[in-house]
């Protein structure tokens, strides 16, 4: 019986993955500074009470998801760059801005929410996000960065407030027409 149930708790966690823990997680000063665990659908775990993610945390990581807790207000500058498997995040809100290149070259991110907490998406955040298809802006949002959507060459339906103040080729390159709401 013994041999079977370590089978089986092998088998286990090989197709369903690790748990993230907190041990996964470098933080310091409240900033989520690095993740150094191996599963690839991440929940951060809200008692680590992090208000940010830092610049790079994620950087190149092979993780396919991530959903961020309540209380992050910010995403900082190239946080997930290069998460090439990213498919899907949750974005809290709680959340303020999303800095520089935060999801630069995160070709498969496919789902993402923008909370109506969000005021600034600053330059080139989703540059290069190929697989995003659909993004609603809210009215909240006060800045558009430069290049925020540029590349994002499989969107197919974008719609944002004339009220939101557009950095330079916000999006340059996207196949779709853009819906201007009032």
């Amino acid at each position: 019986m013994k041999p079977l149930f370590f089978c089986v708790f092998i088998l286990s966690a090989f197709f369903l993955g690790a748990q993230v823990t907190e041990a996964d997680f470098v933080v310091r000063n409240k900033v989520l500074v690095k993740y150094k665990g191996n599963d690839r659908n991440v929940v951060i775990p809200p008692k680590l009470g992090v208000n940010r993610i830092g610049e790079r945390a994620f950087a190149g990581s092979s993780i396919t998801a991530v959903v961020i807790p309540m209380g992050v207000g910010y995403v900082d500058e190239r946080a997930f760059m290069g998460c090439s498997f990213l498919k899907a995040v949750t974005l809290p809100n709680t959340l303020i801005t999303l800095g520089r290149r935060a999801f630069f070259n995160c070709y498969m991110l496919e789902n993402i929410n923008i909370p109506r907490s969000l005021v600034s998406i600053e330059d080139g955040v989703f540059y290069n996000c190929r697989s995003l298809k659909e993004m609603d802006i809210p009215d909240t949002l006060k800045r558009l960065g430069a290049r925020a959507f540029s590349g994002c060459l499989g969107m197919e339906k974008l719609s944002v407030s004339r009220r939101t103040e557009f950095g330079q080729h916000a999006f340059m390159g996207i196949p779709c027409s853009i819906s201007y709401r009032d």
